[in-house]
């Protein structure tokens, strides 16, 4: 372990790279904040409208099984700029007003630039800014200044989307923030090519005189992550939470269609998801680490299930009443999203295929990125406002399904404690 902190070297880099993980998918999910101004604005369907998130989120899939090839052929550095500046590149070509085709097209390029490209290089950027006893201190503070950063960045598209379409209508508000975003995007590729370093072998392995081991995916590993029921019990959790992160981008049109509100106070109610997420981010974690991660996702789960399921049964909820519930979904959303990832290790999958096994997980476990947007699209332009209920009702479902495999996953669990612990009594015994 080293003496000093690689970390607080490269702080100004973590806070970059930071900014930039989160304003890069501010292009790709704007239309939800604004979702009804968008639908009119560029004369879509619902259908269409979860078409592009369909489209975003098949390129999600994708990343996740080879961007981290690439990541390892091509440097990080170079991969974040170039994905950060042609994402901003896309927004100009969005200010043409394009035809549904060519948002497809832009959608299928964000897809490409922001997760393909961007994700998996930013990953291991942080892995390489800070020493090994420092990983956990560089992802957290990356995703909870994610939500500071999203929660700062709500209020500025609020305010720009309010004044243009005061001053002129709902399309120069839209262009107003794709400007805003395109212009940043740009901004911070430049940045990060300037302050980000090219990766350099390891001491060790200069010393050596060999280069540093990559991290190839062998078709053995493979397999071995794919006969582990840890990962599948996993991948199901993190499924049934996703629905969540997806599907609450339409509590926007419901609260402007069931409630009356004007666009940006609309806008707010999917915002105020990133005030909110720090302080779940960073509870989740705390209690996670204290009491037990799977006790703390039956909370997370119980929490967003209670609250689609009082927006079912409550028809006659006043708006104050619905943006409580959104704050008590968010808390659960936010609380228990992160924990999945770090129950790997009690689930005994070991750190040798981690990399592998983390792939097939967001592989499957993000599915809902592609099904839940056109799913719930197609369901509001056949039933219209009534496909909200059906849709609460749907999570509802899903969020208990979630609390089921929970329970399935403690069972693994506590098989594998009192396998091991037999085998360390057997082996004891062999060795008296």
């Amino acid at each position: 372990m080293e003496s000093t902190s690689k970390l607080r070297k490269h702080i100004f880099v973590l806070i970059v790279i930071t900014i930039a993980g989160a304003m890069i998918y501010g292009l790709p999910y704007f239309r939800s904040y604004f979702y009804d101004s968008y639908l009119s604005t560029y004369h879509l369907t619902n259908t269409q409208m979860g078409a592009f998130g369909s489209m975003f989120g098949v390129f999600g899939m994708i990343s996740y099984l080879f961007g981290g090839v690439v990541a390892d052929m091509v440097s990080p550095r170079k991969l974040m700029s170039a994905s950060l500046i042609l994402t901003g590149v896309g927004g100009f070509l969005h200010l043409m007003h394009p035809s549904y085709v060519m948002l497809l097209a832009i959608y299928a390029m964000w897809g490409f630039t922001s997760l393909f490209a961007f994700w998996p290089s930013l990953l291991k950027s942080l892995r390489e800014i800070a020493n090994d006893d420092e990983q956990s201190k560089a992802y957290g503070f990356m995703d909870g200044g994610r939500g500071i950063v999203y929660a700062i960045d709500g209020a500025c598209i609020v305010t720009i989307f309010g004044y243009f379409s005061k001053v002129s209508n709902d399309a120069a508000g839209l262009n107003g923030v794709i400007t805003y975003y395109s212009i940043i995007a740009v901004v911070l590729g430049i940045l990060v090519f300037i302050l980000l370093k090219d990766s350099k072998p390891s001491n060790s392995a200069e010393k050596a005189g060999k280069p540093e081991q990559s991290d190839k995916i062998s078709v053995s590993q493979v397999i071995e992550v794919i006969k582990m029921p840890a990962v599948w019990i996993l991948s199901a959790i993190l499924c049934c939470t996703y629905v969540m992160n997806i599907a609450f981008y339409y509590f926007t049109p419901y609260a402007t269609s069931r409630f009356g509100m004007a666009a940006t106070a609309g806008a707010f109610i999917t915002i105020a998801a990133q005030y909110v997420r720090p302080v779940a981010s960073f509870g989740g974690g705390i209690f996670g680490d204290k009491i037990g991660r799977s006790k703390v996702m039956y909370v997370t789960f119980s929490m967003m299930a209670i609250g689609t399921l009082l927006m079912v049964v409550m028809g006659n909820m006043s708006s104050t009443l619905f943006i409580v519930l959104c704050i008590l979904i968010y808390a659960g959303m936010y609380g228990g999203y992160s924990l999945v990832f770090s129950m790997m290790e009690e689930g005994g999958i070991p750190i040798r295929v981690a990399g592998t096994a983390i792939g097939l997980v967001c592989t499957l476990g993000y599915l809902p990125e592609v099904v839940v947007p056109f799913a719930s699209g197609k369901l509001l332009d056949t039933f219209g406002e009534s496909a909200y209920r059906y849709m609460f009702i749907g999570i509802t479902i899903i969020m208990v399904i979630g609390i089921v495999m929970l329970t399935v996953w403690d069972r693994y669990v506590k098989k594998i404690k009192k396998n091991s612990e037999l085998a360390a009594a057997d082996e004891n015994a062999i060795n008296a």
